[in-house]
């Protein structure tokens, strides 16, 4: 049976699943470390393969400039680091696509054949910039990827797909290690017993997750170890630093289940005990704890319900098994938490949401045969068909699930072109906005502002503007000369990139350019039309925190010609 992939591409360990025969989601074992998920390491050896996973982890206490984590908070941004090992650049994307070839290696090792069609999860609250560099970090890989989705959306359908019943309101609470996302969505079933998933509203923080707490309980040891040696934080060398490192996520397991835990630090021939408490670490980490109860706060606000309102609250996420996080969710949830497979879930959701992609991509390109059509119009030459036949697609259909019909994701970003109020200054148009439905599209018509203008340059903006009266216009960050202005700092505008449109000599002033924006899995595209002559130039928009066709190219041949391994 050909097989489609969902991948939780994590900040500290990683997970691939796929359909069994049943049409039931299951995780590809990791059997060289024995375990269901890959810890998200790399370790560039100075002559020979990069490692990928635990003893690349391990190895981090040792050759700390050699290792590299936690790029998933890194990845798609403006300040992400670039670090060069044996010659060559890495910056996150293609970290993360070694860590993505490392679970292709393993998964065609085990079923024995290759592994390409892929959905890869994300933070709900990661921008376009962001998922774009997800899904190079992809096709980077070798994967042909279907879909960019919502890792709180993956995990409420794998959850749907089994607790089937009436309607409800559901809350996906998800704490990763680096992530943290809070999305609200309706379940609702029709009168033929389909149910639809549809997302309401979300919010969160792509830089808070469990490192953080990490971060806290090193804080507490070390001030532990420095005051029974009469030392400061500030003394503590690289070396002392690693071995405590080394405790921070064995203590923090254990002290969720057990109210103290003892350990010893052995440095330089001398050995300090300490013990440390859940309650002390609890009290250390209440205000990053309340962080997240806020957003919890903010999205029931928004949507005008109350708690009782609620009627499921999912833990999704590895670090939800702290105990701090369960009683302060119990706490404004009472008898509505579900703490189930917080590791597994959102490659479980992947893995379904790949396999209803699947089935649509297949079906769509039968039906526009049957109507005359070359059975790929349409679509993008980046958005490639799944390498399915329709007996395949036929035989997918009948084994997934059957209770969900559709899924639906919502933009997490609102989008939209410059345009100019007068001479001096512009304004940003929202055509796209936070909440549509995704995919979504939308077209605008603008005229030129000058007899004889030479070109249209659209400038093409990212923010967070919700409201589609309120927010329909906004100030980018800076003017046309450059200059900064002022705009909403909780709008986070964001420019994008542009599309340059050469107009024929004598266009007359007002002459009709029509826009058209399309937000997708394959990122923003943007089409811009001249009505008068019909001339069309299009893209879609990468920035300086992606890669260039060119760049993706070099990336790909460079990764291919790697082998991951699991050790040295």
């Amino acid at each position: 049976m050909a097989k489609v992939y969902g991948i939780d591409l994590g900040t500290t360990y990683s997970v691939i699943a796929t359909l069994n025969e049943n049409g039931m989601p299951e995780v590809i074992e990791n059997y060289e470390e024995d375990s269901r998920t890959l810890a998200s390491a790399v370790y560039f050896q100075p002559n020979g393969d990069p490692v990928v996973g635990e003893a690349a982890k391990a190895q981090a206490e040792i050759e700390p400039e050699r290792v590299v984590q936690f790029v998933k908070r890194e990845i798609g941004k403006p300040d992400a680091a670039v670090r060069n090992f044996n010659g060559v650049d890495y910056d996150p994307i293609l970290i993360s696509s070694l860590i993505l070839k490392r679970m292709k290696e393993y998964a065609e090792a085990q079923g024995g054949e290759e592994v390409r069609d892929v959905v890869i999860t994300c933070p709900a609250y990661f921008g376009n910039e962001e998922r774009t560099a997800t899904k190079q970090a992809g096709k980077i890989a070798g994967f042909n990827v279907l879909d960019i989705v919502n890792e709180p959306t993956a995990a409420a359908l794998n959850y749907c797909c089994r607790e089937f019943g009436e309607n409800r309101k559901i809350m996906v609470y998800d704490l990763g290690g680096g992530t943290f996302d809070i999305t609200l969505f309706d379940f609702c079933v029709d009168e033929e017993g389909k149910a639809t998933i549809d997302v309401i509203d979300s919010g969160g923080n792509d830089r808070l997750g469990g490192i953080d707490w990490d971060a806290r309980l090193y804080d507490y040891i070390c001030q532990q170890y420095c005051d029974e040696n009469g030392m400061s934080p500030e003394d503590v060398t690289p070396e002392l630093r690693a071995i405590i490192m080394r405790q921070v996520e064995g203590t923090k397991k254990l002290l969720s289940k057990k109210e103290t835990h003892g350990l010893n630090i052995s440095f330089e021939g001398d050995v300090t005990r300490i013990s440390v408490s859940a309650q002390a670490f609890k009290e250390r980490t209440q205000d990053l704890v309340e962080m997240t109860m806020d957003f919890v706060r903010q999205i029931l606000d928004n949507n005008s319900l109350t708690a009782e309102g609620i009627d499921v609250l999912l833990l999704v996420g590895g670090s939800t098994k702290m105990p701090m996080i369960r009683e302060a969710v119990e706490s404004m949830f009472p008898g509505k938490v579900r703490l189930e497979d917080p590791d597994l879930a959102v490659a479980k959701g992947a893995a379904l949401k790949a396999a209803i992609e699947c089935v649509e991509r297949v079906m769509e390109r039968k039906e526009r045969q049957n109507d005359g059509g070359d059975g790929e119009k349409g679509y993008d030459s980046d958005k490639d068909m799944p390498s399915f036949t329709e007996e395949e697609a036929a035989h997918l259909q009948k084994i997934i699930p059957q209770k969900v019909r559709t899924v639906s994701d919502k933009l997490s970003r609102s989008f939209g072109p410059a345009v100019w109020v007068d001479e001096t200054s512009f304004m940003v148009d929202n055509l796209l906005f936070v909440g549509d439905e995704s995919p979504s599209e939308a077209t605008e018509d603008y005229g030129t502002m000058v007899d004889n203008q030479a070109a249209v340059v659209l400038t093409v903006y990212e923010n967070v503007g919700k409201d589609k009266v309120k927010d329909k216009h906004v100030t980018p960050s800076l003017d046309d000369k450059g200059n900064e202005q002022y705009t909403d700092p909780a709008l986070k505008v964001k420019k994008l990139g542009e599309v340059r449109m050469e107009l024929p000599k004598g266009t007359p002033k007002g002459s009709p350019i029509r826009v058209f924006f399309r937000c997708s899995a394959i990122g923003l595209e943007v089409r811009a039309t001249n009505l008068s002559t019909n001339e069309t130039v299009e893209t879609v928009i990468t920035s300086e925190n992606t890669k260039t066709q060119e760049e993706m190219d070099r990336a790909i041949e460079h990764v291919a010609s790697l082998k991951t391994s699991s050790d040295f």
